[in-house]
């Protein structure tokens, strides 16, 4: 959880800095990415779950 939330912390910062850098600031593509990291993360989550009982 610490490094999905490291994750969603870092596209935050990187898009404040180009959008104070190019004076754009689009949220759409912001909360798109963070959704799919949010997604991912969980599929992840549960495919490692899955994979680990398997193995037993």
């Amino acid at each position: 959880m610490k490094s999905l939330f490291l994750v969603i912390l870092g596209s935050i910062l990187g898009w404040g800095i180009t959008g104070f850098l190019t004076n754009g600031f689009e949220t759409d593509y912001l909360f798109i990415l963070i959704i799919g990291f949010v997604i991912g993360h969980t599929i992840g989550r549960r495919n490692e779950k899955r994979d680990y009982n398997e193995s037993l």
